[in-house]
């Protein structure tokens, strides 16, 4: 009698069903049909992925689909394929059969038998050590400690391709040695090769009782669902994870063991509550240096040339190996190197080539950043993600304040085919290079800011194609000057500009000439002599315009309005540094110039006429000023409107004026009415309305009433310091203006402690010979000297003499005021003699150099009349 044969199994009957189905397109090769489900819309409107190796398996029974969306995609492709006239599959039905075979396969997966040691198993190959490997203690220490926290269950080593991560992850799985543990190294830039070490290592660990029908697919899950249940001891490494969508279902999780992940992405799937997140970036700079010794020790050039290589490179670890093996292999000298690196014309394909690889990287400089965009570019709308980062390879490395990618500039240039979603673009493929680590953007800060690092920076200039490269350039000095213009408009905010001013300084080097196009200098270029001036920096301020003259003349001509405006600057430098005389005469030939070439009423001729009237008042001719200025502000409001800053300048410098030329009521009432207008118009935060404020105070003071304006000024300064900061120039000028009138209204002590700060702050600041701190400098003596400490105050101011006249000249009012305080000081100690041998040669100069009318003139005199009538009594 024959036995019966034994039913058949949920998994064979799946696959018989399956095998039914698949009969009904017999034309369709497996290719074609897989192709066709993976093309087939679900209810939900999504799609999976089928393949044509996965698809025999199914009908082989040799593997379950692990998603019943793949089941429902192959039964709806081939009932399409075969015609409205076949019958219909039932879904239900589908998801039953298949429900069993999962079940089905789930029983008889086999457990692995007991270990008869507890020897270590290590599966898988870390990548060698890289020639002189680098500890970096630091990220060393993070990742250890991540390990050894029981809180932990998974350490992620995100950051850029290149910066060592995967170095940093095999020194941690060399150190992960524990008795009878399994350590496993995955390469896990695709989930195939993640399912291939998976499959591996669950042979191992089973041994005879692996299953070797089973696919590697279903041996992966075996051994996620080992690692969940053992009590040995583990590490998973899963290695340069491209995609984290290619960890769903293998991710190793169980309480025995730890994971760690290195990847470029820094994506919201990577980041969980047992995961400890340790951002990986270049080298420090002794790290770097210490690198390069130990890989050129045969190429010797000092550590000043080392150090240098490194800044040049970014302490961007590919490069700096890339480098290393570069300068072995052709024998070039090391400054040749890096006077080619510092050659815009030469690109990273030939100073990093292939042809000398990294030790221990795949990747080039050239080849790492170009994957990483890739892939962000599908992360982005179309294009958005390249044309982001065009952009910000124009600009500063770091500092990028958010804002100026949501400029219309930029967006033109990112989002090239129309604007209706632009701000969603931009922060889609903002996000998208960040989620990559091609930038860092940081939105937690005020203002946002965005980081690139130079050496990408570079990569991405250098892919644009060369006829869009002038295109590009303006484009984001556009983007620069949209946004500087708006920041102009409102309170400081001094952090933004000092960004701005540095991506002017980049656009500089990256764009050169084509800022000079179109007929004229792009107006950004207008944005760094004010700038620099307003920090106190002149000598840079006169460096930088002068640099930009040679150019400008060359390519627009002598007489061209940015020639015209480059010379004032230059001029107005030089005359901020101590030279007023010169400047005066400089600036009254520019004006002639402008006034024949632009015309009298010109913005560009009148801003010239307002320095010129300013270094006039300076000499000491403040009549002659108060009415240049005065004119100047009607004719300027006539053609510019009342509200425009350089008649509200005019304005200030008119009550300035009339304060020098003795009327300081008249000059504290100006300035009131000037205040309330600016604090109506632009807030009391604003520039002009600080500027104005200032200005009040100290003619509120000149006007009698000492306690008022330090009232004034400790509002000015607190408004200040929030808005600038303490080193800020303007609030330096007002801390110093504070002390002065404290002074005054007899707190001498508290006035001496706070010229102190001032004058250390400003020798902080600007250094020890710019005007202002001389002049905080002598101040700061005559009331020491004014509070009890005459010897001492007139040494130094003995001392500081000279060296007033050496930078301002000895004409300028501020050296000739130093000496009529030595002569005040002199004539309270008792010294009448010497006060009048001093005052007698000073009232010359000042009767020559101001006149005999100057406040200041008329105060020597009266001095000197004082010291001679001691004398003659």
């Amino acid at each position: 009698m024959e036995e019966p044969e034994p039913p058949e199994s949920p998994r064979a009957a799946f696959a018989d069903a399956l095998t039914r189905l698949r009969r009904r397109v017999p034309d369709l090769s497996d290719e074609v049909l897989a192709r066709r489900a993976s093309r087939t819309a679900l209810p939900s409107g999504r799609r999976v992925d089928v393949n044509a190796r996965r698809l025999g398996e199914w009908l082989s029974g040799r593997s379950v689909p692990r998603d019943f969306h793949a089941v429902i995609a192959l039964v709806r492709a081939v009932e399409s394929a075969a015609g409205p006239a076949g019958p219909r599959s039932s879904i239900a039905d589908w998801e039953r059969r298949w429900r069993a075979a999962c079940e089905d396969r789930a029983a008889a997966m086999p457990a692995p038998r007991p270990a008869a040691t507890v020897d270590e198993v290590v599966i898988g190959r870390p990548p060698s050590d890289a020639a002189s490997l680098r500890e970096r203690t630091a990220l060393s220490g993070a990742i250890d400690a991540a390990l050894e926290d029981d809180a932990v269950r998974e350490v992620v080593l995100t950051g850029a391709g290149g910066v060592g991560k995967s170095q940093l992850a095999a020194a941690a799985f060399h150190r992960f040695r524990q008795p009878g543990g399994v350590r496993v190294w995955v390469p896990a830039s695709s989930r195939q090769s993640v399912f291939t070490t998976y499959a591996r290592a669950w042979r191992v660990v089973a041994g005879g009782e692996s299953g070797s029908g089973w696919d590697d697919e279903t041996q992966a899950d075996l051994f996620t669902a080992w690692l969940r249940t053992t009590t040995r001891p583990w590490l998973v490494v899963l290695d340069d994870v491209d995609d984290p969508a290619d960890l769903r279902g293998v991710r190793p999780a169980g309480e025995h063991g730890k994971s760690m992940v290195t990847t470029r992405r820094r994506d919201a799937a990577l980041i969980r509550p047992s995961a400890r997140i340790v951002p990986v970036g270049t080298f420090a700079p002794e790290e770097a240096v210490d690198y390069l010794r130990s890989r050129l020790t045969a190429d010797e050039d000092g550590t000043g040339d080392l150090r240098a290589l490194a800044d040049r490179l970014g302490h961007f670890p590919l490069a700096l190996s890339q480098a290393a093996a570069f300068l072995i292999d052709t024998g070039m000298p090391l400054t040749t190197y890096r006077r080619l690196l510092d050659d815009q014309r030469q690109t990273l394909s030939d100073l990093l080539p292939a042809t000398s690889p990294a030790d221990e990287h795949g990747e080039t400089v050239a080849t790492a950043w170009q994957l990483a965009l890739d892939r962000a570019e599908t992360l982005a709308p179309a294009g958005s993600a390249r044309a982001t980062l065009e952009l910000l390879s124009m600009l500063a490395p770091d500092g990028i304040t958010e804002a100026l990618l949501h400029t219309r500039a930029a967006r033109r240039w990112i989002v090239r085919a129309g604007d209706g979603h632009a701000e969603r673009a931009v922060l889609l493929s903002l996000r998208a290079l960040h989620r990559l680590s091609l930038v860092t953007h940081d939105p937690s800060r005020t203002p946002a800011s965005v980081e690139v690092h130079a050496l990408v920076q570079r990569a991405a200039r250098e892919s644009v194609p060369e006829q869009l490269r002038p295109r590009l350039a303006v484009a984001a000095a556009d983007a620069v000057e949209e946004l500087w213009s708006a920041t102009a408009e409102c309170a400081y905010e001094p952090e933004t500009q000092a960004g701005l001013y540095r991506s002017v300084e980049a656009l500089r080097r990256t764009a050169g000439l084509d800022l000079l196009g179109d007929g004229r200098m792009h107006p950004v270029l207008r944005r760094i002599g004010p700038y620099l001036a307003g920090l106190g920096r002149d000598l840079a301020a006169r460096d930088v315009c002068q640099e930009l003259l040679a150019p400008a003349r060359a390519h627009l001509g002598d007489e061209h309005r940015d020639v015209l405006y480059l010379r004032c600057r230059v001029a107005l430098a030089a005359g901020e540094l101590g030279d007023a005389a010169s400047t005066r005469a400089e600036l009254e030939h520019i004006r002639r110039d402008a006034e024949r070439i632009l015309g009298p009423r010109d913005p560009d001729t009148l801003t010239v006429r307002l320095h010129e009237a300013r270094f006039r008042m300076e000499e000491g001719a403040v009549a002659a000023a108060l009415d240049d200025f005065t004119e100047l502000a009607g004719r300027a409001a006539d053609g510019l409107g009342a509200d425009h800053a350089l008649v509200i300048d005019a304005q200030s410098h008119a009550a300035l004026c009339r304060g020098l030329a003795g009327d300081a009521i008249g000059a504290r009432d100006a300035c009131a009415a000037l205040v309330e207008v600016l604090e109506r118009r632009y807030g009391p935060g604003h520039p002009l309305t600080l500027s104005a404020l200032t200005d009040l105070g100290r003619w509120t003071g000149e006007a009698g009433d000492t306690r008022a304006a330090v009232d004034i000024y400790l509002r000015a300064v607190a408004r200040l310091e929030s808005a600038v900061g303490r080193l800020h120039r303007d609030t330096l000028i007002a801390r110093h203006n504070l002390a002065y009138w404290r002074g005054l209204a007899g707190d001498r002590g508290l006035a001496v402690e706070e010229f102190t700060a001032a004058a250390e702050d400003a020798e902080r600041a600007l250094g020890a010979d710019h005007p202002t701190t001389l002049t905080y400098r002598v101040n700061l003596n005559f009331w020491r000297g004014l509070a009890g400490e005459p010897a001492t105050a007139l040494t130094e101011l003995a001392a500081l003499q000279p060296r007033v006249d050496g930078v301002l000249g000895a004409d300028h009012p501020r050296a000739l005021r130093t000496r009529q305080q030595r002569a005040e000081l002199l004539e309270l100690s008792g010294d009448s003699a010497e006060a009048a041998a001093l005052l007698t040669a000073l009232l010359a100069d000042m009767t020559r150099v101001q006149g005999g009318d100057h406040p200041r003139t008329r105060e020597a005199a009266e001095a000197l009349a004082r010291c001679t009538g001691r004398e003659a009594g």
